[in-house]
């Protein structure tokens, strides 16, 4: 990137302690972010441009969230068209939302529990996904180079600020009637009908103003939630590492001082609340007047018709959020088991301070005889493990009711329940059964010409084994043909197997 040099030049040499050494952080500092920042990874990775329009389209607009074995169906499903226009996306859909959970760009999460059962996993979009949606849409659609509009909104905002933020009184007084002068005069042109309405297309401009500086608000929220949750993390880092004697910060939390909404993350939430509650019936009622008036395109008409709706969803969602964490975190402190918990933190340092003292004397392959005591609790992999979550929606529940006597379940509901999570042998082996009798051999083409895969894919996956454990191989493919649990065509080309009599 550099001027060529001779051997003999010399180079030079920037001096210490200036701008060179803030310039090395700066580019350490966007590297880092090109390396970890859910935004810039998405827009790096190899299907990019399949990957935006996936996650914009199943969850973008009003559809924030989906539990995670439906958003995989519905990649599934728009998979095949993106293919079919060139692009090279050979895994499923479970694969991809996996990586990207993986990569950060979404954002798992599990629903509230309702009854005794657990609530569904979820996923939403990252901030960092939310901002590249938001920079690709405005590559696709630049705004105009120059506008009034936006011209016009920076310059009053400007003189609003220095108006009201001017130290003296009579400064502030003297803009006040200026303004009162200028209301005034719009009042008596008003009044003689002198006025007119703005012209439709400055007034359509203005409306996609409006919006463009409403379509960064969801990005804003998604990152109020992650601070949130990093605060959370770093007040409960806090807990554990203090020595519990006297601490003011324990103190106030078991108190109940809310550490989290005077945090700043908390304090801008708080008040994003009061101005949309201060302001709601009239911008509800400044919002029908523009859609009546208004020439907008369908779709920006309807994101204005949704715009007071999703920030009050929106700014809910996270004061629920941020009540949960905070009422976790009392509990934590009033429910006695911190000393535990710190007692458990301070051997784990001691052991990987151990671990750290005797590496460079032990390799890692060396093999080190030590005996474990076994307690009286029998050991059992992790992964069986069912930890408690005291933020969760029980944990503050009433004592249970009496258990009532069991009702009686129809066999047809235990059946459906069952198809829920496991293939139907029983079904797929009399649909086999029924095509050999009728022309003495069946393939899994001729069967799912017959009857259709009621389970999708998974029935499809059953004659398969099916044909693998008691049909014999042709030698040739045969293409098969099914409808997926939401109704699209699917098709793909099978090693054949023959059926030739019953299966058991």
């Amino acid at each position: 990137m550099g001027t060529a040099s001779s051997p003999g030049d010399a180079a030079p040499r920037p001096a210490a302690g200036h701008g060179t050494g803030r310039r090395g952080q700066a580019a350490r500092a966007v590297r880092a972010l090109l390396q970890e920042h859910p935004a810039w990874v998405l827009l790096r990775s190899r299907n990019a441009a399949a990957a935006v329009v996936l996650l914009d389209r199943n969850l973008g607009a009003s559809r924030r969230r989906l539990p995670v074995e439906q958003l995989a169906d519905r990649i599934d499903d728009d998979v095949p068209e993106l293919r079919r226009a060139g692009f090279e996306l050979p895994y499923s859909g479970y694969f991809y939302v996996s990586e990207w959970i993986d990569e950060g760009v979404l954002v798992r999460r599990r629903a509230p529990q309702t009854g005794s059962e657990p609530g569904a996993e979820t996923v939403e979009l990252s901030d960092g996904a939310l901002l590249a949606i938001r920079f690709v849409s405005r590559l696709r659609r630049p705004h105009p180079a120059v506008t009034p509009s936006r011209l016009g909104a920076v310059l009053d905002g400007l003189h609003r600020l220095a108006d009201e933020a001017d130290p003296d009184p009579e400064a502030r007084l003297a803009a006040l009637l200026e303004q009162r002068a200028a209301l005034d005069a719009k009042i008596e042109r008003a009044r003689r009908g002198d006025s007119e309405a703005l012209p439709a297309d400055v007034a359509a401009e203005r409306a996609r103003e409006i919006l463009a500086l409403a379509g960064d608000i969801p990005a804003d929220l998604a990152r109020v939630r992650t601070e949130l949750e990093r605060t959370d993390r770093e007040l409960r880092r806090r807990l554990l590492e203090s020595d519990g004697s006297r601490d003011t910060f324990l103190d106030d939390i078991y108190r109940g001082v809310d550490h989290l909404a005077e945090s700043e993350a908390g304090r801008g939430l708080v008040a994003f609340r009061e101005l949309l509650r201060q302001s709601e019936h009239s911008a509800q009622d400044d919002l029908g007047r523009v859609l009546d008036s208004v020439h907008l395109a369908p779709g920006e008409a309807s994101a204005l018709r949704r715009l007071l709706p999703t920030l009050h969803d929106a700014a809910d969602e996270l004061t629920d959020t941020m009540g949960v964490l905070r009422r976790a975190l009392q509990r934590t402190v009033r429910s006695g088991e911190l000393p535990a918990e710190r007692a458990l933190r301070r051997l784990i340092g001691e052991a990987q301070d151990a671990a750290l003292a005797a590496a460079p004397d032990v390799g890692p392959g060396t093999e080190l005889r030590l005996t474990l005591p076994l307690g009286a609790v029998a050991p059992r992999s992790v992964g069986g493990l069912a930890p408690h979550n005291p933020g969760g929606e029980d944990a503050e529940a009433p004592a249970a009711e009496p258990a009532l006597p069991p009702r009686p379940v129809s066999l047809t509901a235990l059946r459906a329940m069952a198809r829920d999570s496991e293939i139907d042998a029983d079904e797929l082996r009399g649909h086999v059964n029924d095509v050999v009798d009728q022309a003495g051999r069946a393939t899994v083409g001729s069967v799912l010409a017959a009857h259709p895969a009621t389970q999708g894919a998974a029935s499809v996956v059953g004659l398969l084994t099916l044909a693998e454990q008691h049909g014999t191989p042709t030698g040739e493919h045969e293409d098969v043909g099914w409808r997926s649990s939401r109704g699209v065509p699917r098709r793909a080309a099978l090693p054949q197997h023959q059926f030739e009599e019953h299966v058991p």
